[in-house]
């Protein structure tokens, strides 16, 4: 089927994001096409996402959606508008960035940015994890380590030989030391065999985080062994679609910042979080155009 998408919706923008982050166990992007292994209701489907060239053979107007097993078109339809964030109210923080001292001159160069989201709350959480304090390159690695050490296959797409992401009960069983045999610290790996275990016996529970407060999601998340602020607001923008999410210590954040405003070399942590205050409620938003401005 075809998915029509937003008015100058900047699907390279979104390709280029994801091919940054790609795992190869589950997931390509080869002539701007895209494939991955989800679970849907907790069944493994592979998704391929193919732009389709609008009247004038430029911007993208649609992406042609297929997938193995056949979903509905109002599933499908669902995920696609949840990846990418298709029913943003982007004129609202449109908005909102042209009345801001930051973001006025940030948010033109590629107005048509959107939140990526992961569908799988698990993975999200597991690349969060494994993303702390390294590269994007490395945590993709470890990624890719875990799901071929506990992922089992998906579904043949295309000739696709993907696997499917680990459940949680598949990463508990695990234990920290099989899991730390990927290349993780020991810390890090107590850290993802804690949180499969809370998702495992119902502690955390991501539908109740996505639709509760982001207060309250933020807590719970970070009274988890190993999860800071950090590491709770990466999960809260990437896959509970939370687009006022702010981790305000990030190093891209951090480094944006440092470089656009005056004096910026000395800029702290507690400064970064008071100047977010102003891009409230689209606070996720603004670290997309900040981490934007790096590659500008």
């Amino acid at each position: 089927m075809k998915i029509t998408l937003p008015q100058h919706f900047d699907l390279g923008w979104a390709l280029g994001f994801l091919a940054e982050r790609t795992v190869s166990a589950l997931e390509s992007l080869e002539d701007r096409t895209y494939r991955r292994s989800v679970r849907v209701d907790g069944e493994p489907v592979v998704l391929s996402l193919r732009p389709v060239q609008g009247r004038g053979g430029g911007v993208a107007g649609a992406l042609e959606v297929r997938t193995a097993p056949v979903l509905s078109a109002g599933e499908m339809r669902r995920i696609v508008t949840r990846m990418f964030d298709l029913d943003a109210d982007l004129p609202a923080f449109h908005a909102l960035a042209e009345e801001d001292p930051v973001l006025r001159d940030l948010v033109p160069r590629r107005p048509g940015i959107r939140l990526p989201q992961l569908i799988d709350p698990f993975e999200g959480i597991c690349r969060a994890i494994l993303g702390q304090q390294v590269s994007v390159t490395a945590a993709s690695t470890m990624m890719d380590r875990l799901t071929r050490l506990l992922g089992k296959p998906a579904p043949s797409l295309d000739g696709d030989r993907f696997l499917v992401f680990p459940l949680p009960a598949a990463v508990a069983a695990a234990g920290p030391v099989t899991l730390a045999t990927i290349g993780l610290t020991r810390a890090k790996a107590a850290t993802l065999h804690a949180v499969a275990l809370a998702a495992t016996d119902g502690r955390l529970d991501f539908e109740r985080l996505r639709h509760g407060t982001a207060e309250a999601s933020h807590a719970t998340l970070v009274a988890l062994p190993g999860i800071g602020p950090w590491t709770a607001s990466y999960v809260r923008m990437r896959t509970l679609g939370d687009r006022d999410a702010f981790p305000a210590s990030d190093l891209g954040v951090v480094k944006a910042l440092r470089a656009l405003l005056p004096q910026g070399d000395r800029l702290s942590i507690a400064e970064i979080v008071t100047l977010g205050e102003s891009w409230r409620p689209w606070r996720g938003y603004a670290t997309l155009h900040l981490w934007n401005s790096l590659a500008s």
